[in-house]
């Protein structure tokens, strides 16, 4: 039958495509660039910005709350609700250079550069649990010449190059999955819609991207990198290698694949075709190789890290050029000292890890994106332009932007600011301990947060908390009891414990005892690179640990009511 559907020229960025009249313009975008939708297209976010011109059809009530007046008048649109319409014209809005579609992250004596991610096909493959030969790599390295290690984050990804046990360049991009929706459930629902392939070949092709671009930069081609460790979530693992989400998404929620193989870069469409792979076990269907790997980057059961008082450490690791692990502790051991360890990674999917007496129990909570600047009013991503810090002095908000930038030029808040500016409000007594917000706040610009945010930060904050609670409540131990708070994740890096603290994201503790982590699972997997010891420890770590199903605990629940106030 004759496709009599009608096609009409449409334009993007400058250039022409031809599709069918009416199309939903985001699906577009999906397609050819990766504009931002935390919601997946759902009307949801407002985040989807782009300037159009053409006879559009008039901006709905609800488009007009999330852009405002002034916005609309610049001609900026909501790629959700717009359909197309012949020759309507599109360009994506897109970030200035110090915030173009990317995160750096910091890796000692490693030059810092930026790419954003893309998109390439790429079809599954075999695997093996054998590792490279002892023979490929001098000492204990896994590698001889060149060798990376990448974190596959919900949000980022993370990349290092070593080259002969030194760090030559760390990068970091957005995870391109984002037009799928900002959380781990949009994503599996996009793969059993049939979608699994381009879920597939957007990551391999983002990863591929920074291990090319690191590579160049120092002289070298992708094409030479020996061996590379992938850790990620148990998710963001499913996706790379195409595997079929379903057992994650339903009830019992067993994962049918916990990994802790070897691979080759071909079999996954990487640009070091011919480099071995390895990713790392996983704990669980929702706490996955990242956790791991973070609780052997962090050091969190190591019983031979002793901090002196002139701050050195005594560790049985041999010395690898990178400092991304935990901050000194005051004291010994938590073995030796008969405390504990909990670590927790602030993020979408708030997975919380408990070492106590040699026992490891973890959990992962849902917390959703809105700590990430995910589904807020005016929350965004930590580039320039946002909101990052915020304090409440002397009657008035003192704000810091990223980029140095003036208070009044902000954008949007991200989610350092976002736990600074609730703790403000508190502060302030402008908020209640309920979550009351009588009217909206605004802390520089048209930047600040409202009454429907709160209850987002309040989900969040409840979720995490309360998974910490029942982690602690089942091995019948108090916060006070605790050797350290670690916290782990890029996130982490730049939030305020003190203010984390006070809207009751983290359980009350001596703040000294609160150590920040920084990006742990991409700190563990460099181990594994330099250490082939590593990859069997950190599947014994996987192996031992027990999680605890906090979808049937009813002291989750209870704790879930009760840490979604902010009492002090």
């Amino acid at each position: 039958m004759t496709d009599k559907r009608e096609k009409i020229r449409f334009w993007i960025n400058g250039e022409a495509l031809f599709t069918e009249l009416g199309t939903t313009v985001s699906s577009l975008l999906k397609k050819s660039h990766g504009v931002e939708m935390p919601c997946g297209g759902r009307h949801a976010c407002g985040k989807c910005m782009v300037y159009a011109e053409g006879g559009f059809a008039a901006p709905s009530e609800t488009e007009k709350k999330f852009l405002g007046a002034e916005r609309l008048a610049q001609g900026i649109r909501l790629a959700c609700f717009l359909k197309a319409v012949p020759d309507g014209k599109i360009d994506a809005l897109r970030q200035e250079a110090d915030g173009d579609e990317t995160i750096c992250v910091s890796t000692p004596s490693a030059p810092t550069v930026a790419h954003a991610a893309g998109m390439l096909p790429a079809q599954p493959s075999e695997h093996t649990s054998a590792a490279p030969s002892a023979e490929a790599a001098p000492g204990a390295r896994l590698y001889r010449h060149l060798g990376a290690a990448v974190d596959i984050g919900t949000t980022t990804i993370a990349a290092v190059l070593y080259r002969e046990g030194r760090a030559v360049g760390t990068m970091g991009a957005w995870n391109p999955q984002s037009v799928f929706g900002a959380d781990v459930i949009s994503r599996m629902e996009a793969s059993l819609e049939g979608k699994a392939g381009k879920l597939a070949a957007i990551v391999r092709e983002a990863v591929s991207r920074l291990l090319t671009e690191l590579a160049e930069h120092a002289g070298e081609s992708a094409e030479t990198i020996e061996t590379v460790i992938i850790t990620g979530n148990t998710s963001m693992l499913y996706f790379l290698t195409q595997k079929d989400p379903r057992c994650l998404s339903r009830a019992p929620f067993e994962a049918d694949e916990l990994f802790g193989w070897w691979t080759i870069g071909e079999a996954l469409d990487l640009s070091c075709r011919k480099a071995d792979v390895y990713l790392p076990r996983c704990m669980s269907a929702f706490v996955g190789a990242d956790i791991t790997t973070a609780i052997l980057g962090s050091g969190l059961t190591e019983t031979d890290r002793i901090p002196g008082a002139d701050g050195s450490r005594k560790e049985a690791a041999a010395a690898i050029d990178t400092n991304v692990s935990c901050g000194e502790m005051d004291g010994v051991s938590a073995v030796r000292s008969g405390r504990s360890r909990l670590m927790v990674d602030v993020g979408t999917n708030g997975e919380i890890v408990l070492f106590h007496k040699e026992r490891l129990i973890c959990c992962a909570t849902a917390a959703g994106p809105a700590f990430e600047g995910a589904g807020l009013s005016c929350g965004m991503r930590g580039v320039a332009g946002a909101i990052d810090h915020v304090n409440w002095e002397n009657g008035s908000w003192k704000v810091h932007v990223i980029g140095d930038r003036e208070a009044s030029t902000a954008e949007g808040i991200c989610g350092s600011g976002v736990i600074d500016g609730v703790a403000g409000l508190l502060e302030s007594g402008l908020l209640e301990d309920t979550g009351y917000l009588e009217e909206d706040v605004c802390f520089a610009g048209n930047v600040g947060l409202t009454a429907e945010d709160i209850r987002e930060v309040q989900l969040a904050k409840g979720a995490i908390r309360a998974g910490m609670e029942t982690l602690l409540a089942e091995e019948k131990i108090d916060a006070a009891g605790l050797e350290g708070l670690y916290v782990a994740g890029g996130f982490g890096s730049y939030m305020s414990a003190k203010s984390a603290e006070r809207i009751g994201l983290f359980p009350k503790i001596d703040l000294s005892r609160i150590k920040i982590c920084g990006n742990a699972a991409l700190a563990g997997a460099v181990r594994i690179l330099h250490d082939r010891r590593m990859e069997k420890e950190a599947t014994a770590l996987a192996e031992r640990a027990k999680t605890i199903n906090l979808g049937s605990s009813a002291k989750f629940q209870e704790f879930y009511m009760e840490y979604m106030m902010f009492d002090e």
